[in-house]
């Protein structure tokens, strides 16, 4: 097989992820990646085992290793992003988000931010963010426009 023909199992792969037909996508994306080893597939097919198969440590580590690869990629911080959220962890997912938003401003990447609620860093970090200092000053700076 040649490196257009797994280009074509890549397309074909994204589609159907992007249509919602997961199996199909981790199908198309297994053959491609038998193929052609590229950062893209790793990271499309890394979501999709997040997906399908909940093998979430060998998601994150294909997830990474695209992210690795091409470290200046939004779209790889997405997929890694989505793929620590269904592995239920947020904070690092949080991280990576606000990475790929560094690269570029992608609405994918501020959507999935806001439907997290992303929440302001406290205002005396040497103390916890549910001491009672953090929690009246940042409600004051809010009620006035400072946060």
């Amino acid at each position: 097989m040649t490196t257009t023909e797994a280009e074509k199992l890549l397309k074909k792969g994204v589609a159907a992820l992007a249509n919602g037909h997961t199996h199909l996508a981790m199908t198309c994306l297994e053959q491609a990646m038998h193929y052609a080893r590229t950062p893209k597939t790793c990271s499309y097919l890394a979501y999709c085992i997040a997906l399908n198969s909940k093998r979430f440590d060998d998601a994150i580590a294909l997830g990474r290793e695209a992210l690795e690869a091409e470290p200046n990629s939004s779209l790889y911080c997405l997929n890694l992003g989505r793929i620590l959220l269904l592995a239920g962890r947020k904070e690092e997912a949080i991280t990576v988000f606000r990475q790929g938003l560094v690269f570029s401003r992608d609405a994918a990447l501020i959507y999935q931010l806001e439907e997290l609620g992303t929440r302001k860093p406290p205002i005396f970090t040497a103390m916890p963010r549910e001491h009672f200092a953090n929690r009246l000053c940042g409600i004051l700076g809010s009620k006035i426009g400072l946060r």
